[in-house]
């Protein structure tokens, strides 16, 4: 009897969890990101059911600020724009300094749902474009830029 209402509790957890559609990364050259680089994920989207879409970004102390500011842009297989916005990340504490997200050491991660969208069309291609959106052309610190999509 423990044994069947084990099984149907890891059944329930495991059916509960958010699938992933699609997951990539952009590696920045010497961590750097110049603000003329708009990073590119193209993907299809195999589901009817409402995406969330998670963007990562990967930073080390030589980042130069608090914050971080960075635009994306959602386009349907025509490069139409869905959707597209500003969105701010902390990256440091604000008082004392020390970097937020996971990570130890050398480098930390920052993750956000940052757009949630259930008007996507099925076997359709997309793309999702990453820019920063700070007032320095070059942007040293930034390691990676990660997009996940799940369910």
């Amino acid at each position: 009897m423990r044994l069947l209402i084990l099984i149907s509790c890891l059944g329930l957890f495991f059916s509960c969890q958010n699938k992933t559609i699609y997951s990539n990364y952009y590696t920045f050259r010497d961590n750097i990101w110049y603000a003329d680089s708009s990073i590119v994920f193209n993907f299809k989207n195999k589901t009817q059911e409402n995406l969330k879409f998670n963007l990562s970004l990967s930073y080390n102390n030589d980042y130069p600020f608090q914050n971080f500011y960075t635009s994306y842009s959602l386009l349907d297989s025509n490069k139409n724009i869905i959707n597209s916005r500003m969105v701010e990340y902390q990256l440091f504490e604000k008082k004392y300094g020390y970097p937020l997200g996971s990570g130890s050491f050398l480098y930390f991660i920052k993750d956000s749902i940052i757009l949630e969208s259930n008007n996507m069309l099925v076997d359709s291609e997309y793309t999702f474009l990453v820019k920063h959106s700070m007032r320095k052309n070059k942007l040293n610190g930034i390691n990676k830029i990660g997009l996940s999509i799940t369910n």
